[in-house]
């Protein structure tokens, strides 16, 4: 499925945290050409809310934080040294503006970090769905083998009596299997209890 790609910015909040200059002056007045909403403050403003914006402008010419990973940042580079291009790298800005700051190329700055970030998110959703299957695929395959050695039963039967258990209870087999690993572990932490406690009874 192709991605939509996102090129109108109006009513997006940014939060421009650059000194007072001629950059700013001229990235704050083509910003808003553009329909986006303007949060000026210097560079290290402490006053962010998370939740509050869509893009951040920071100066990679000085060491900056990333302010909210669920926004994308824009980094303003005013020399190509390998520092500042490594800083810029580490905190993964979604996309850099040359100084000095001139109209021309703000479009394309936004276009990319809107665009960039967001499928950053996606990978990460992704990555995070197929960890979540993975994790219940381990835990459909310890069900069964603990069904197996309860029940003497073999694999398939064990597999098909957890998938008619979770289908009357309306679950994903692999939430049937966490339950069942879960009630097992409950088990044996009770049967340790009453085994400890009828020990410290002992004459």
């Amino acid at each position: 499925m192709t991605s939509q790609i996102r090129s109108n910015f109006r009513g997006a909040r940014a939060w421009v945290a650059l000194p007072e200059d001629r950059n700013r002056e001229v990235l704050v007045r083509t910003l808003e050409r553009l329909g986006l909403l303007v949060s000026e403050h210097g560079p290290d403003a402490t006053d962010f809310v998370a939740g509050m914006h869509d893009v951040v402008f920071v100066d990679a010419d000085q060491d900056f934080m990333v302010l909210d990973s669920d926004v994308p940042h824009i980094a303003l580079i005013g020399m190509e040294a390998p520092s500042r291009l490594a800083r810029v790298v580490r905190h993964r800005a979604a996309s850099v503006l040359m100084k000095p700051v001139r109209a021309t190329g703000i479009f394309t700055a936004l276009f990319l970090a809107f665009n960039e970030h967001s499928i950053r998110q996606r990978e990460l959703m992704d990555r995070e769905t197929l960890s979540r299957r993975a994790e219940g695929r381990r835990a459909v395959v310890k069900a069964i083998l603990k069904i197996m050695n309860d029940d003497d039963v073999s694999d398939d039967e064990a597999y098909r009596k957890m998938r008619v258990a979770s289908m009357a209870k309306r679950i994903s087999i692999e939430e049937f299997a966490a339950e069942i690993l879960a009630a097992s572990t409950s088990s044996m932490r009770l049967a340790g209890t009453a085994a400890h406690e009828r020990k410290t009874k002992q004459p």
